[in-house]
Order: structure tokens, then C-alpha cells, then sequence
């Protein structure tokens, strides 16, 4: 599992939930698909903030976010966004960049995947998202001796995990697919 860290001030448009969600997100969708972090065991680290992050080769304007996939590290100029669908934007194509390299045709690739699986990728965030502080209650209540705690001798099953029948609803037929 990688470990993400956001330091910077959070704009109020959007918590550091959220924004590790959408990173996560990503790197789920893109490690499904056989794209990886280059160095998955070190963690992701998200720098926000109003800063200059050069030029851009392709726009000659300056960069709204740059990533480095060895480092496995992106920075973000806060200064360029104003809505949260540009930040989630950036954060989702950064993230990309992180878990591929397409050379030659990078940006065209990185842009066009971003807009092609953010539906995707927003999906899995906001499930992500919602609820967090509920499920770290669950895992504080695993810890010695709180609730699910129990000393070897009375280790057992929890039968109640068979009790909830979610699951998952098949492949969703797509349009014009038979």
C-alpha cells in the first residue's frame, strides 16, 4: 500500500481526504490497468502551494503542476486553480505521470488518459473519501485493549462478516458491446 503525503496549506475547496482519495484513486486505476508507481514502497508526497514551477515546453506558459516519477513526488501551483474540478484535474494527471512514462507523446497521452478515467477515478474517491473517520474508528478498535481485541486463547471467527451479502455487480455492459 503507498503511503500519501499532502503538506501545504489545503485550499478551502478541498480537505486532505479528498485530495489523498483522488492520488490513491489513480494509482488504483492505473496499477489495474498494469501501470505502477516506479517506487511504490517509498510513498507519494503531494506539495501544495503558491509557487513557480517553470516553464511548459508545449504551452510556454508556466506549469500548474509538475511530477517526478522516481521520486515519486508532485508539486501543484495552487495559484492556478480557482475550482475544484481544474485541482482535481491536476491531481489526477500528476498522479498519472507518477505511474507511467509514454515518452515521446507524454502530455497527449497523460491529458487524454486524465479525461478518459476521471469518472472512474472519482468514483472510487468519494467512496474513499466519505466516511473516513468511521473506518479509523474501526481500526482504533482493533488495537490492544479496545473492542475487536481478543488475547490468543480467544481468538475466533467474527461471524458477522458473512451476514452483510455486498458485492460487486458483474462488468457493466458497455454501449454498442454484445
Amino acid at each position: 500500500m503507498t503511503e500519501i503525503t499532502v503538506t501545504g496549506k489545503c485550499p478551502k475547496l478541498i480537505s486532505k481526504e479528498e485530495i489523498r482519495a483522488i492520488v490513491l484513486s489513480t494509482i488504483t486505476v492505473m496499477g489495474y490497468h498494469g501501470y505502477y508507481l516506479k517506487r511504490p514502497q517509498e510513498g507519494v508526497e503531494v506539495i501544495l502551494g503558491k509557487m513557480n514551477l517553470g516553464k511548459n515546453k508545449i504551452t510556454e506558459g508556466n506549469n500548474a503542476g509538475v511530477a517526478w516519477r522516481g521520486l515519486g513526488m508532485f508539486k501543484v501551483d495552487l495559484r492556478k486553480f480557482r475550482n475544484k474540478p481544474g485541482l482535481t484535474t491536476i491531481l489526477i494527471h500528476e498522479t498519472i505521470h507518477l505511474c507511467a512514462n509514454f515518452s515521446g507523446s507524454d502530455e497527449f497521452i497523460v491529458s487524454t488518459l486524465t479525461d478518459r478515467l476521471k469518472e472512474s477515478i472519482i468514483e472510487i474517491a468519494e467512496e474513499l473519501a466519505s466516511n473516513t473517520y468511521k473506518r479509523a474508528a474501526y481500526f482504533a478498535h482493533s488495537k490492544k485493549g479496545m473492542a475487536y481485541h481478543r488475547s490468543e486463547k480467544d481468538d475466533c471467527y467474527n461471524d458477522e462478516q458473512w451476514q452483510n451479502k455486498k458485492t460487486t455487480s458483474g462488468n457493466k455492459k458497455q454501449k454498442g458491446t454484445k
